[in-house]
């Protein structure tokens, strides 16, 4: 920490540090992968229900417990608490205090039951029993049913052609309805997307993605490229879609069934800032489940670009009015106002994972290519998937950040290749056509302090909780041959980002070289293990370093390629 920095100064940035150590020991990992019909044990879910006991859940007539202890506390709100323990020890010092009484709290509910729990909230809070009680009964309610799995019963009643009771798909703490486990997961009705839960938490999550660019860029982006995906959509009954349509400044109009049927704009008045335009990039699963909700976008858009409005407040308006105006091809309002893509029926994928993960690329614009020449499929009004690759280019060139919506904690950026073929894929794409890389987000909502980070915040994140941490690594070894394979998909990924982004820190290929190579006894346990993905993983850290990701040290360079030959000659039998 440089000496020149004032005493203010060199506080903030020790309690921002502090933050972000309390960031990586507080997130909720897999510290293994599911086995079939085994249930959770204890340790395992203090970490659970203490998060999803921190939700307010109106459906249970809940509030949410971090809150009720600040408030008993005298604390005011939790989340007020939250913000400002960045830059307040006294707010860092509540906030471990909060947090600490809901653990304990928690650890009380396990071992002694409800009343217990409830009983120890109200004398070290001064929460009510009252108001304590309705969490612990949900939390009773889901501890019951992690005790058990339906998984193998369910398994032998489908092979005998039986009936299994059906069940939402979601994660655990969006959704605790989706306990028990084993039971036939359905999806949502496509013509209630967004939900009105989705569209209420879509909100606060799309005000601090634009105020994030706005501090960081002096303005609010004028054009944005969002990803959606189908099965995160299920999950969370349509959050990426709510949040698209609060980035376009629209809401949805409901009939009398509760279904979707049209949308409409929110005033500028009640907006309070500019309408964002939106590229947005989906998904085959997306086009297959949605159909409706892909033509409610497209109406969206156009929705937006029809107004009577000033164009530095509807920024839709401004770059069709400018398209139209330049004449053309593309210059039809219908053409100009063209912002859904997908692929083309009956295909799926961009296939950019598979090119990266394959090396089969010589330049980044192979990798932008492949990416719009999967993707350039426009729907909406009578378009039906038209190949329109030129509407594409011309509307990503206006983009200046590209997002996506996190929906779970089981799976994040570097476990499964998606991630970086969709967000990485859009956001090379964006760089071949307007000649810079744009800034690239991710919302967290994993926890009530919903996130915004950046790429590269985000993959420091998910390396130093899970590719490098011990919990998280030795976790899998418990699994042996599949347990290797999972850690090699994780840095064959992170270098999915290198590959279409640039965004890994070269610490990060030191640290993975260091932990899982260089140490003698680990590489050995990875060789025994699993010789196939032990070299794969390997050979991904050459690779790195032979196409400029990496600024390896010499000396480690050769010992990679001493232990890549040596794994080569294990594996032929030499």
């Amino acid at each position: 920490m440089s000496s020149n920095l004032s005493p203010e100064e060199r506080d903030r940035r020790v309690l921002e540090l502090y933050e972000q150590l309390l960031e990586v020991e507080q997130r909720l990992i897999p510290t293994g992968l599911h086995v079939f019909g085994q249930v959770p044990v204890d340790h395992e879910k203090v970490d659970l229900l203490k998060m999803i006991a921190s939700f307010d859940r109106p459906e249970y007539g809940c509030r949410a417990l971090p809150d009720l202890i600040a408030v008993g506390l005298g604390l005011g709100g939790y989340k007020s608490i939250i913000d400002k323990s960045n830059q307040s020890a006294d707010a860092l010092q509540n906030r471990e205090k909060i947090e600490s009484i809901l653990r304990d709290s928690i650890e009380t509910f396990l071992k002694n039951g409800s009343a217990a729990a409830s009983e120890f909230l109200l004398k070290t809070a001064n929460v009510s029993v009252d108001d304590a009680t309705p969490s612990f009964a949900l939390l009773s309610r889901v501890g019951e049913q992690l005790k058990k799995s339906q998984e193998l019963d369910s398994l032998a009643r489908a092979l005998r052609g039986e009936y299994i009771e059906p069940g939402p798909g979601a994660d655990i703490i969006q959704n605790p309805d989706i306990l028990p486990t084993g039971r036939n997961t359905h999806a949502v009705n496509p013509y209630a997307v967004p939900s009105p839960l989705a569209w209420r938490r879509a909100e606060p999550v799309v005000k601090a993605l634009l105020e994030r660019h706005k501090s960081e860029n002096g303005r609010y982006p004028e054009t944005m490229a969002m990803v959606l995906w189908g099965m995160d959509n299920i999950k969370t009954q349509g959050e990426s879609v709510a949040q698209a349509l609060w980035l376009l400044g629209v809401k949805p109009r409901r009939d009398q069934m509760n279904r979707v049927v049209d949308v409409d704009p929110i005033p500028l008045k009640e907006l309070g800032r500019p309408r964002v335009d939106l590229v947005m990039t989906i998904s085959g699963i997306f086009r297959d489940l949605f159909g409706t909700t892909m033509d409610l976008l497209d109406r969206a858009v156009r929705c937006v670009a029809a107004l009577d409005e000033p164009e530095e407040m509807n920024f839709v308006r401004r770059h069709v009015n400018e398209q139209i105006r330049s004449g053309g091809t593309g210059s039809s309002f219908d053409e100009a106002a063209t912002r859904v893509f997908s692929n083309a029926a009956g295909n799926y994928g961009t296939n950019v994972n598979f090119m990266i993960l394959d090396s089969q690329w010589e330049d980044d614009s192979a990798i932008a290519d492949l990416f719009v020449t999967r993707k350039c499929f426009a729907y909406g009004r009578n378009l039906n998937g038209k190949e329109a690759k030129a509407l594409m280019q011309r509307a990503l060139s206006r983009v200046e950040a590209t997002y996506q919506n996190l929906d779970t904690t089981e799976i994040g950026i570097t476990d499964v290749d998606h991630y970086f073929e969709y967000l990485g894929g859009v956001s090379k794409a964006v760089e071949k056509q307007s000649g810079v890389l744009p800034q690239i987000y991710l919302s967290d909502t994993l926890s009530p302090d919903a996130k915004i980070r950046t790429l590269d915040e985000t993959v420091r994140l998910e390396t130093r909780t899970k590719t490098l941490n011990p919990k998280w690594y030795e976790g899998m070894l418990k699994h042996g041959f599949r347990g290797v394979a999972e850690i090699e998909h994780h840095i064959s990924n992170t270098f999915g980002w290198s590959a279409t982004t640039d965004a890994v820190d070269n610490w990060v290929y030191d640290e993975i070289a260091k932990t899982f190579v260089l140490d003698d006894e680990m590489l050995q346990r990875l060789r025994d293990y699993n010789p196939h993905s032990t070299h794969s993983l390997v050979g991904r850290l050459l690779e790195a370093k032979g196409r400029g990701f990496w600024d390896a040290d010499e000396r480690v360079v050769e010992q990679l390629k001493n232990v890549f030959a040596g794994l080569e000659d294990q594996l032929e039998g030499v």
